[in-house]
């Protein structure tokens, strides 16, 4: 990454910012600086960053039957793939069979 700004070198950073500034850029740190300066900010794991991904694609590969498959394959619990795809279920249980009449149809009497 940058070693140096015009600002400020690499070497004039406190122990812990040369460490931020090694991994993200003297200039992406100002910037950080800038915005957050003074405050704490929560920086979550990259577990939490692909949760969304990772979830779309347990909703995307769902069947109504491979739940305890998808908790396997994508290590989370079958109530979370539960509670993600209910809404699926729900749906397929209210559904008319094909061919299947509904009372409020003209075509039944």
């Amino acid at each position: 990454m940058q070693k140096k700004n015009n600002n400020i070198d690499i070497d004039e950073l406190k122990e812990q910012h040369r460490r931020y500034a090694e991994l993200i850029g003297i200039n992406n740190l100002l910037i950080l600086s800038k915005v957050y300066g003074g405050t704490s900010i929560y920086i979550p794991k990259i577990e939490e960053i692909l949760k969304n991904k990772k979830y779309a694609k347990v909703m995307e590969e769902f069947d109504g039957g491979n739940i305890k498959k998808l908790a396997r394959k994508y290590g989370i619990s079958e109530r979370t793939i539960y509670r993600l795809v209910q809404d699926t279920i729900r749906a397929a249980a209210i559904k008319p069979m094909d061919g299947q009449l509904n009372i409020f149809d003209d075509e039944c009497f």
